[in-house]
C-alpha cells in the first residue's frame, strides 16, 4: 500500500518573502506546542500502566509504517513513535534514489538520518527494497534482477548492523511493477505457473544471496498482501531448492471492511476465486496463520517466522467524499473503531506468534489539497493526524501504547496455562425477535464477525504474571457490553485485577475458588480488549 509519489506543498506566489517567513516559524511554533500538549495527554493516560518507551523495550513485535522516504519528516515524527514504545519502523530506501545515475549508488542524506535516528531510539528497521529504476526497465528482466541485487546489497553492506530486517520488493502485484509487466492474475490463480509471480520468486532468490553474500546474518524475507501468493511462492522455493534460503514471509492481512478475526479468504465461493483454499471455512485470520505456518514447515524453511508488514483501518469519511471512480475496498471506521480494531488486531498477531507487526501507518497522509486527501481513504490510516493539525493523537494510539507497554520483553503467549471457559460467550439470541448479526458479502461469500468472546492467556516468564485477555468478537454496535462469569480450571493464582485498554484505567474482579478452579464473577467483556491480571499463589 505504501506509495511511491511524493506529496508536494504549494506556497501562494502573491505572499511576500517576509510574510512566508512569519508563516512557517508559527507553523513551527504549532508543531512544537502540539507535540508538547500530545506528551502531557500521554502523561495522564494510563493510571494502571506503567509506560514504556521504546528504548526501555528491548523485545516486541509492536510497530507501525512511516513515510520518511517520502515526506514525513522524522525529527517530529520520531520522538511520538518512541513515547508510544513501538519497537519497529518500515520505511523505504528507494532504488531510484539510491542509483540515480546508473552503476553510481549512494545512500541519500536522509535516508542515513532516519535510520540513525531510528537506532539511537531503540527502534528496530524493516526497509522493504524497491521499487524500479528508469536506468532497468522491467521488459529486460535479467538486466532488472542484476541492478536490484547490486543495490540490495550496497543498502545491506552500508546498513549492517542497523537495519534489522530486509523486505523483498512490496506488494509486487501492484504499483504497475510485477503483474503488468509479466502477466497473471491478481490472485495467482494459475499457481505457480502464473508468470509473474515465478518472476517475483526468481528476484527473491537471488537478492536474498546477493544480501547474504555481504551480510551472512542478514535476515531476509519475501511476500505478498494476498495469501494465495505465499503458499505458491513456497511451491517455487521448494521446487528450486531454495526454501531453506528466506528468513520468513511477509504479509499483509487488511480485512478492509471486515473486523480483524475475519478476512475475505475460506469458503466454497472463494476457493474457486482464488483455486486455492488457504483459510476454514470460518475465514478466521488465525486460521490463515496456522495453515501457511504449516505450509512454511513441510516445505523445509528455516522457520516459521511471518512479519505482517502492514495492516491497519482507515477513519476516512465515506459521506464527505469517496475517490472520484466510486466506491473503495475500505469501510470509514469511526476513530473509536479503528482503536478496538487495531488492539484486537495486534492482539491476534501475538497470539498467533507472529515476529513483528506493523500498523500501516503512523501518522495521516491526508490534508486537504495533497493527492491523498481526507477525502480519499489512504490519506486517514494513522494513529495521530497529519502534521497541519498538530499530530493530535487518534484514540488508537493511547490503545496501542498501552498494549506496547503490556505485552513486551518476556510476556509471551502461555500455551500450558490452565483452560478459561466464559459464560455467556456471546449475546443471547431472542426467542421472539431474531437478531442478524451484520455481515458482509465478498466475492459472493458471506463472511460474518465471529460473534463470540476470544480469550487468550499471556505469561511474563520473569515475574510469573498471568494476564488473560478476553473481548467480544463483534462488529461495534449500540448493544451492552456482555457481563459474564470466567471460569478459569486453576485455583494456583491470586491478585485479580482488570485493566481496560481503552481508558488505561483499572477495574475490579470478583474472584472464588472452589474445586480447584476459580470463577470470575461479572466481568464486563466489551467489544475490544480487556485485560485479567492474576499472580501465582506463594
Amino acid at each position: 500500500m505504501m506509495r511511491t509519489s511524493k506529496v508536494m506543498e504549494t506556497s501562494n506566489n502573491n505572499t511576500n518573502a517576509k510574510g512566508s517567513i512569519m508563516k512557517k516559524q508559527m507553523l513551527k511554533l504549532m508543531v512544537i506546542i502540539g507535540v508538547a500538549g500530545f506528551f502531557a495527554g500521554t502523561l495522564n493516560a494510563a493510571e494502571t500502566i506503567k509506560l514504556k518507551t521504546s528504548k526501555e523495550i528491548s523485545n516486541s513485535i509492536f510497530g507501525t509504517q512511516t513515510h520518511f522516504g517520502q515526506w514525513w519528516k522524522y525529527k517530529e515524527v520520531m520522538p511520538l513513535i518512541e513515547k508510544a514504545g513501538l519497537k519497529w519502523i518500515r520505511d523505504e530506501v528507494y532504488w531510484g534514489r539510491v542509483e540515480k545515475e546508473k552503476g553510481v549508488l549512494k545512500v541519500p542524506a536522509k535516508a542515513q538520518a532516519w535510520i540513525d535516528d531510528a537506532n539511537a531510539r531503540g527502534i528496530n528497521v524493516l526497509i522493504p527494497l524497491g521499487y524500479g529504476n528508469k536506468h532497468y526497465p522491467m521488459k529486460d528482466f535479467e538486466a532488472f534482477r542484476d541492478g536490484f541485487c547490486r543495490y540490495s546489497a550496497f543498502l545491506a553492506k552500508h546498513f549492517k548492523g542497523k537495519v534489522a530486517v530486509w523486505q523483498i520488493f512490496n506488494e509486487p502485484t501492484n504499483f504497475n511493477t510485477f503483474r503488468p509487466a509479466y502477466g497473471g492474475s491478481w490472485n495467482a490463480k494459475a499457481g505457480t505457473e502464473t508468470p509473474w509471480v515465478r518472476r517475483y520468486a526468481e528476484l527473491s532468490i537471488a537478492a536474498a544471496k546477493a544480501i547474504k553474500a555481504v551480510d551472512p546474518d542478514a535476515i531476509v524475507i519475501a511476500g505478498h498482501c494476498v495469501f494465495p501468493i505465499n503458499h505458491h511462492l513456497i511451491d517455487i522455493l521448494e521446487e528450486k531448492g531454495e526454501a531453506g534460503l528466506l528468513d520468513g514471509l511477509v504479509i499483509h492481512p487488511y480485512t478492509f471492511k471486515l473486523p480483524p478475526e475475519v478476512s475475505p479468504y475460506g469458503g466454497r465461493v472463494i476457493e474457486e476465486r482464488d483455486g486455492i483454499s488457504i483459510a476454514d471455512d470460518d475465514h478466521t485470520y488465525s486460521s490463515i496463520i496456522r495453515r501457511l505456518k504449516k505450509k512454511m514447515k513441510s516445505a523445509g524453511m528455516k522457520n516459521t517466522d511471518l512479519y505482517a508488514t502492514e495492516f491497519g483501518y482507515t477513519t476516512f469519511h465515506r459521506t464527505l467524499s469517496s475517490p472520484s471512480k466510486g466506491d473503495t475496498v475500505y469501510e470509514g471506521f469511526s476513530e473509536a473503531t479503528q482503536a478496538k480494531y487495531l488492539a484486537r488486531y495486534f492482539m491476534l498477531h501475538l497470539a498467533n506468534e507472529l515476529k513483528a507487526a506493523l500498523q500501516y501507518d503512523f501518522q495521516d497522509d491526508g490534508f486537504p489539497g495533497s493527492p491523498r486527501g481526507i477525502k480519499h481513504p489512504e490519506g486517514n490510516f494513522g494513529m495521530v493526524k497529519h502534521p497541519k493539525e498538530n499530530y493530535e493523537p487518534k484514540p488508537s494510539y493511547y490503545a496501542i501504547q498501552r498494549l506496547a507497554s503490556l505485552f513486551c520483553d518476556s510476556v509471551k503467549l502461555f500455551k500450558k496455562g490452565f483452560s478459561v471457559a466464559v459464560s455467556p460467550d456471546r449475546y443471547l439470541p431472542s426467542k421472539n425477535w431474531k437478531y442478524i448479526e451484520p455481515y458482509m458479502v465478498w466475492d459472493g461469500q458471506e463472511i460474518q464477525s465471529l460473534n463470540r468472546v476470544e480469550k487468550y492467556l499471556f505469561k511474563n516468564a520473569d515475574t510469573g504474571e498471568v494476564m488473560l485477555v478476553l473481548w467480544n468478537a463483534v462488529r461495534p454496535s449500540d448493544r451492552q457490553d456482555l457481563l459474564s462469569d470466567v471460569t478459569l480450571e486453576t485455583a494456583d493464582y491470586t491478585g485479580f485485577t482488570g485493566v481496560d485498554i481503552m481508558t488505561g484505567k483499572s477495574f475490579k474482579v470478583a474472584a472464588s475458588t472452589k474445586d480447584g478452579k476459580t470463577v470470575l464473577k461479572n466481568v464486563v467483556i466489551p467489544d475490544y480488549p480487556v485485560i485479567i491480571k492474576m499472580t501465582p499463589k506463594k
